[in-house]
């Protein structure tokens, strides 16, 4: 994975309100390992240059927690969205140049060579950005995938956005993405908050750098499982029981 520059951006600055707990989501134990450190591991194969960590609830603990790991800490004090909290990696990543994975640190199920296969077929490509997408029957509430009449990825959607028609694709956004440095940093200038929820959606990006001529590309999963993000206790006790062999998701 050395061939060219990797970084990697770990989104974890959320509460998770819908936990009902004082501990930041990021820090609820799945087999008495915080879910962040499943996240973590993942990323160890792909040997990146370095890795930013975003912290926002209860970031101290979040640092202490994790600061054996040799990463880059960088705060984001207003929950402000996806977009907002990538931009918090920005100085982190002045001087790099290359690849940047920006993977969310909620997703304690995603597999190592799936991050593998995504860096290799952006960079096979040579695209601006790679997506990772889940194709699935099941509605989802993640952001949905828009093509144009080529099949190539155009925009991605927030769920809460989404017209009738687009609430008919079936192909998710799992939020991981591979980014060509200079044109991440570039888009993430010119993401706004015109939506629903105010917020500075990372996703916007993608329809940025689709409108200024450049390649994005996806790489599709049919795999639920990797892309269960935890926001619910039931989530937690789901991913325990998926990594103890127990179950599988739906």
């Amino acid at each position: 994975m050395n061939s060219k520059g990797l970084a990697v951006i770990v989104l974890a600055a959320g509460k998770g309100t819908r936990m009902k707990s004082s501990i930041a989501k990021v820090l609820h134990p799945i087999k008495n390992q915080p879910l962040l450190y499943y996240v973590l591991e993942s990323l160890v194969p792909l040997n990146p240059d370095f890795s930013v960590l975003v912290v926002g609830f209860q970031s101290a603990v979040v640092k202490e927690s994790f600061s054996n790991r040799g990463l880059i800490f960088v705060e984001q004090k207003e929950q402000l969205g996806t977009g907002h909290a990538a931009q918090q990696a920005k100085l982190a990543l002045h001087d790099f140049s290359g690849d940047v994975l920006v993977v969310c640190g909620d997703m304690p199920l995603i597999k190592s060579q799936t991050l593998v296969d995504l860096v290799t077929r952006h960079r096979e490509k040579k695209s601006a950005c790679t997506v990772l997408t889940l194709k699935s029957s099941e509605k989802k509430d993640f952001g949905l995938v828009i093509r144009d009449e080529q099949g190539s990825v155009s925009k991605i959607v927030e769920c809460k956005d989404a017209s009738e028609d687009e609430k008919k694709v079936d192909e998710f956004n799992s939020g991981v993405y591979c980014f060509d440095k200079h044109l991440f940093l570039k888009a993430l200038d010119e993401v706004g908050n015109n939506n629903i929820q105010k917020e500075y959606y990372l996703t916007d990006t993608i329809e940025y750098i689709v409108n200024n001529g450049f390649l994005v590309e996806s790489l599709q999963i049919r795999d639920n499982t990797q892309l269960l993000g935890i926001n619910t206790q039931e989530d937690l006790s789901l991913a325990e029981k998926i990594l103890m062999g127990e179950t599988k998701s739906s």
